[in-house]
């Protein structure tokens, strides 16, 4: 990790004297509890996570002029550990692009169409009931990684004209044979001008060394009421009768309470049909409060239940999680 970091600082170093260069990240500390009576856990206690609101990270970034009008642009971003000073490589974003009137062109590992069209209430984050819900079943918002970004791929997003924009993003599977990976082709259209915002993406996936390829959309929109945001969200995906169909429904509210807190609540459900099978289903309710500090600094609480009732299951089973901590960002 220290190795790491210094590397990191190495790059926005030498870099800043030939183009613009930024060192940044994320650190979240918490503690959390959580339960889950799947796994025959009762109460795992109190414990002192890292990443229990948002992951923790860090990356730098930067670009230069290389053309009239072109501008060549990097980003290299990977997890880190908080509490353990662990550090997982740059497995978040690995990108190397162009940029101009004509959009952006980036290639390498980066966040998929589909993954950032998911607009929470709760952020998509560690309390989040839309990501406890639609990864409930036999879909899950994974890219080609498994983790929702996509590697060996080439993304292309347009300019943004009275609002709209598009993203198109291919990769052919490359090196993912036994990694979870997929050949993968995703399309996002993102609309957002005054209140509104919203977010359409489909993708089509082919995992390695199996004929069956997962189709999914998902459709996510706000609302800013000034006295408070509304979120709405549906996504559906299907991976034939042999696999099954996910159908999923997301419902959100944040509130500014004051300048400085805000307040969240999501509520989501996936049904989960199978041929000749009884559906399964999933449903989650998310809470948290967050307290920004300062600029860079936040206090949050938050606390999450997760309901399954798998593919032909006759119980439920449940997961909570209760947690507050700090994230700073920089």
């Amino acid at each position: 990790m220290k190795k790491t970091l210094i590397a990191i600082a190495a790059i926005a170093a030498v870099g800043a004297a030939s183009a613009e260069v930024t060192l940044y990240g994320k650190l979240d500390v918490g503690a959390s509890t959580t339960t889950n009576n799947a796994a025959g856990k009762v109460d795992q206690g109190v414990q002192i996570v890292s990443g229990a609101y948002e992951g923790s990270r860090i990356g730098v970034k930067g670009g230069s002029d290389i053309a009239s009008g072109v501008k060549g642009t990097f980003q290299l971003e990977g997890g880190v550990g908080a509490t353990d000073g662990s550090f997982t490589g740059f497995g978040r974003v690995a990108t190397l692009g162009l940029t101009g009137s004509f959009g952006a062109v980036t290639a390498g590992l980066q966040w998929s169409p589909y993954d950032n069209a998911f607009n929470d209430a709760l952020e998509y984050n560690g309390f989040s009931a839309m990501n406890n819900a639609f990864c409930g079943g036999v879909h899950c918002d994974t890219g080609n990684t498994g983790n929702g970004n996509t590697k060996n791929s080439i993304q292309y997003t347009t300019p943004t004209v009275s609002g709209f924009n598009a993203v198109v993003d291919y990769a052919n599977g490359g090196d993912n044979v036994g990694s979870g990976g997929s050949s993968y082709l995703g399309f996002g259209l993102n609309y957002a001008n005054g209140p509104l915002s919203v977010n359409l993406a489909t993708e089509a996936k082919k995992p390695v060394g199996s004929g069956t390829t997962v189709n999914a959309w998902i459709l996510a929109t706000s609302y800013n009421l000034g006295m408070a945001t509304l979120f709405l969200a549906a996504e559906t995906a299907d991976a034939g009768v042999l696999v099954g169909k996910d159908t999923g429904t997301s419902v959100g509210v944040s509130v500014p309470l004051s300048k400085a807190v805000t307040a969240a609540l999501g509520y989501a459900t996936e049904s989960t049909s199978l041929s000749g099978s009884t559906d399964g289903k999933t449903t989650s309710t998310g809470v948290q409060v967050v307290y920004a500090w300062n600029a860079a600094t936040a206090i949050y609480a938050g606390y999450s239940k997760t309901d399954t009732t798998a593919v032909n299951a006759t119980t439920t089973t449940n997961a909570t999680k209760l947690a507050s901590g700090v994230r700073y960002n920089f």
